[in-house]
């Protein structure tokens, strides 16, 4: 097997058709990174010029990430959820420890100082307790990346940048209707979506320069939260790499036109995902959040998508984590992530580049 750099096209192909393909493994995300400034490598392992698996790689000031990825076929227990037949069953060997191979030799020819890989694989689905639905038992995994001199940096619980370690979604397999999308959710939900739809509008952007009011509500959000707000470039350069397959939505009072709330969503084969989202707060009683939700779901029956993502949370599971509390309201799953595998390619200039950033 060889390691390769393939076309956007060959690229997207393989990882658009796989079932553990994902939206952080795109070529639109190149894209997207390329206008924040890092370096990235559609990389591709092939058998006989056939693409075995695939992985973008982002580059800065020489540390490297594969962030959900790579792409590949890792063993025969790589099903979503509970039930659901394994798309490719082989065994993890086949293609993991030729990819991690050939990827250490080529961070090391590029003078890397550091290499993170985040594959999508999951350890657990959990309800709302915390109470485990499924595992998996991924030593096989742990054990190839440890060969390679990869360390596991931990069973995290927080939301990461990087790639979150939890997330939550909701299977809507089997529903037909958004009369059966409703019966599925709690009670709760399914009167504040009722109310919301009396008194709040859903607007999709349909121009750039709507951006800079859109942001204000996930400015708000994240001063509440202690977070940082990626600037309004930030979203332009997303607009222009995703193109159609990014929705700037936003709910607004239906008697004054005022913001509520605001979300961008990314389209994806494999899934629908509610990426980033915000709520004015002196207009938080209205459920914009709830209304945004309704949005998302219609628009995953109108695309015949079974998979809605409501992407990063904590591994909390206690009544104060409200950000579980609310999702949970869709009446999804839980879902716990393998997490990060760390190796440092020269621990010198890591410390050295440290260091420079302190002063």
């Amino acid at each position: 097997m060889e390691l390769t750099i393939l076309s956007p096209q060959e690229f997207t192909k393989f990882e658009q058709s796989h079932p553990l393909g994902n939206f952080y493994q795109s070529a639109a995300r190149a894209k997207l990174r390329e206008k924040m400034g890092w370096h990235t490598y559609l990389l591709g392992l092939k058998e006989k010029n056939r693409v075995k698996a695939a992985a973008l790689l982002i580059e800065r000031n020489g540390e490297a990430l594969i962030q959900m990825g790579p792409i590949l076929d890792y063993s025969r227990d790589d099903d979503r959820f509970p039930g659901s037949p394994a798309a490719h069953p082989k065994t993890f060997s086949d293609v993991l420890d030729p990819f991690l191979s050939a990827l250490v030799a080529f961070a090391k020819e590029r003078h890397f100082t550091q290499l993170e890989v985040f594959p999508p694989l999951l350890l657990s689905l959990r309800e709302l307790d915390g109470s485990k639905v499924k595992e998996w038992d991924r030593q096989k995994i742990f054990e190839t990346f440890q060969k390679y001199g990869f360390k596991h940096e931990g069973f995290t619980t927080k939301i990461e940048n990087k790639a979150n370690r939890w997330m939550f979604s909701k299977d809507l397999t089997g529903l037909e209707t958004m009369r059966d999308v409703e019966l599925s959710l709690n009670s709760s939900t399914r009167k504040k979506l009722h109310k919301t739809a009396r008194e709040l509008d859903i607007k999709v952007l349909k121009d750039k320069k709507e951006l800079r009011e859109w942001l204000t509500a996930l400015e708000e959000s994240d001063r509440r939260n202690g977070v940082h707000t990626r600037d309004v470039k930030y979203f332009e350069d997303l607009w222009d790499a995703f193109g159609e397959n990014a929705i700037f939505v936003e709910a607004r009072r239906k008697d004054n036109g005022e913001l509520v709330s605001s979300e961008v969503d990314i389209l994806h084969p494999n899934e629908f995902v509610a990426f980033v989202a915000g709520t004015i707060e002196k207009n938080k009683h209205y459920n914009g959040s709830v209304a945004i939700k309704g949005f998302n779901l219609e628009k995953c029956l109108e695309l015949n998508q079974t998979r809605l993502n409501l992407y990063g949370m904590e591994g909390d599971f206690t009544p104060e984590n409200p950000l579980l509390h609310f999702k949970s309201g869709l009446k999804g799953i839980s879902e716990e992530y393998i997490g990060g595998f760390r190796l440092v390619l020269s621990y010198r200039k890591l410390l050295l580049r440290k260091i420079k950033n302190r002063f």
